[in-house]
């Protein structure tokens, strides 16, 4: 009988030989994973989807308002009267209506020159340059040696000081009463009659009269209590 074929390999590298097959088969998985993180990770064009719904930022946004320092002037709150009879009480609504008319129609005639609590030019401006009413008591036919005009003038607290002082500047006297400064002047009483000119200034109002030979008494204070009743 013939002698029997010996195997190739000896029998002692038998589990070295599985060992680096095994080994090899690890690496083969590790590279694998490998590549597919790499290939799905930040590194790639739109991998990230936090980069790819950030907000892109824009140069046409309006910026955010910001309160001034300092305020607008603005008419201080308080009454505000919208029509000349509603400044006066009933009661000198019914007396100066004995003698006078309030506000006639010749007086609103477009030919004629606005009509002013004042003559002075300075205070004139500011008349013009607000919200005013003009109240004028005058004979009903037309124009006649007496009459009176008041304008109930809405200023601002700045503008109220800077005709109190202009007031002073003009020389008249001026003094505190019913809760706001109360200027007069009245020039002396002759044949010819009598001048005048009554302020008041309260709460963001300014009560503007000229008169010329006529006017009741406490035509002023009647205005005052009347537009600040219950104040």
């Amino acid at each position: 009988m013939g002698a029997a074929t010996l195997p190739t390999g000896s029998p002692s590298r038998r589990p070295l030989w599985f060992a680096l097959g095994a080994v090899g088969a690890l690496l083969v998985v590790v590279l694998i994973v490998v590549l597919v993180v790499w290939r799905g990770g930040a590194g790639t064009p739109g991998g990230n989807a936090a980069e790819e719904t950030r907000p892109t930022p824009t140069t046409s946004a309006e910026p955010l308002a910001v309160a001034s320092a300092t305020p607008t002037p603005s008419t201080p709150a308080g009454p505000h009267p919208t029509t000349c009879e509603s400044i006066y009480s009933p009661a000198m609504l019914t007396k100066f209506s004995e003698t006078r008319t309030l506000n006639p129609a010749w007086t609103q005639a477009a030919d004629l020159p606005p009509r002013y609590g004042t003559t002075d030019a300075q205070l004139t401006t500011v008349i013009e340059g607000d919200e005013h009413l003009t109240c004028a008591w005058a004979a009903e036919g037309g124009g006649s040696d007496s009459g009176l005009t008041t304008n109930v003038v809405f200023v601002t607290a700045a503008q109220s000081e800077a005709v109190h002082q202009r007031l002073n500047a003009l020389g008249q006297n001026c003094y505190e009463e019913a809760g706001g400064i109360r200027c007069v002047i009245e020039t002396a009483k002759d044949a010819d009659g009598f001048a005048g000119e009554s302020h008041f200034l309260r709460d963001g109002i300014w009560l503007a009269t000229h008169y010329v030979s006529t006017g009741p008494d406490g035509y002023t204070l009647d205005m005052v209590s009347t537009i600040w009743a219950g104040a």
